[in-house]
């Protein structure tokens, strides 16, 4: 009885594996192709680089507001300010890191000062 069990229990995940294997390779392969593609061609040209371009933009707001706050540090409003923009920007830090691969070396460049400035 254990050995039957054993037998199509192994035939049947096999069974299986073969099915799903060959019909998630076509879809992974197809997806992954075109996503691929249209991110690729998105993030490479103007898409990336606006995108930097605001981060940066955002990234000079941020130290000119930090540096507010250091001569006026016990402004509230000022505080939650910096701390909301601390917060997008790392958002969007983490969302341009994610297509840094598609970055131009130019941008790629741009990037790095803009995270460089960001880090203090």
């Amino acid at each position: 009885m254990l050995a039957l069990t054993f037998l199509v229990g192994g035939v049947a995940a096999c069974s299986d594996d073969d099915d799903g294997g060959d019909e998630a390779t076509s879809e992974e392969s197809g997806g992954d192709d075109t996503a691929a593609d249209e991110g690729g061609d998105e993030g490479g040209d103007s898409g990336g680089n606006e995108a930097i371009q605001e981060y940066c933009d955002a990234v000079q707001e941020f130290v000119a507001k930090s540096e507010e706050l250091v001569d006026d540090p016990t402004n509230a409003d000022l505080q939650a300010e910096v701390t909301e923009l601390s917060t997008a920007l790392t958002d969007q830090a983490t969302d341009l890191a994610a297509e840094a691969p598609s970055f131009t070396p130019e941008d790629a460049e741009e990037f790095a000062a803009c995270q460089a400035d960001f880090a203090g």
